[in-house]
């Protein structure tokens, strides 16, 4: 699934962005493919601020492919492969981004803040995949329960969250009626009262082993951000 969120000043009401400000959003699960990074990137290179993926191609010591025009940011953890990774572009010049690994710092998790002095009360983006442990000596809990679930947040903080959710709900996909893996994401989501930022029942995930579709990656969004975000 790629995703583009521009957040701009849609309420004139609120000076927390600046008309001028506008953050574009590509998220995408790679598959474990250099192909599909390479183009994720090549896509981004002419808009796109941020890149955010999931389940990435990783050799030994976290080493990934590189973009001449993104700076990349990745959890620092040792003797795993990361499976989450942001890239912020170079150019991007009206706002910085802060790792915020005292929050999470994990191989399927990371959190970064976006700073701009327009911006009141910065925003804090989550990058998940919630898939279950790669250590055998873990509970092998998803990642929503190992880690998402112990994050609390101020009820004022504007808060995004991208994320391969392996999960599924008639929420985002009416079809479904076996619910499998949401319990605590919408526990989480509905504490934090994020609003869903999918279009709701449109399918962004194809498998063509099986010719099946679905809905896995899904983007929710505190609801003091609503306004300044289109998908």
């Amino acid at each position: 699934m790629s995703i583009a969120f521009e957040m701009s000043q849609n309420n004139a009401n609120d000076e927390s962005f600046a008309n001028t400000l506008n953050i574009w959003i590509l998220q995408h699960n790679c598959a474990r493919s250099t192909q599909i990074m390479h183009a994720c990137m090549k896509f981004a290179k002419d808009k796109t601020d941020i890149v955010i993926l999931q389940e990435l191609w990783m050799r030994d010591e976290n080493i990934t492919i590189s973009h001449s025009l993104f700076i990349c940011i990745k959890s620092n953890v040792q003797n795993t492969h990361v499976r989450v990774l942001i890239f912020v572009a170079k150019n991007a010049k009206k706002f910085t981004c802060i790792s915020r690994s005292d929050i999470v710092n994990s191989k399927d998790m990371q959190a970064i803040l976006i700073v701009n002095n327009k911006i009141q009360k910065r925003i804090l983006l989550f990058n998940i995949y919630n898939e279950k442990s790669q250590n055998a000596d873990d509970e092998q809990l998803y990642m929503i329960e190992r880690e998402l679930a112990k994050v609390m947040l101020n009820s004022e903080q504007k808060v995004i969250i991208v994320e391969d959710f392996n999960a599924h709900h008639s929420w985002w996909n009416a079809k479904i009626s076996n619910f499998i893996r949401m319990k605590a994401l919408i526990k989480w989501v509905n504490l934090h009262k994020c609003n869903l930022i999918n279009t709701f029942d449109i399918n962004i995930y194809y498998s063509y082993s099986d010719q099946s579709s679905s809905v896995l990656d899904l983007a929710f969004a505190s609801k003091n951000m609503r306004n300044h975000i289109k998908n």
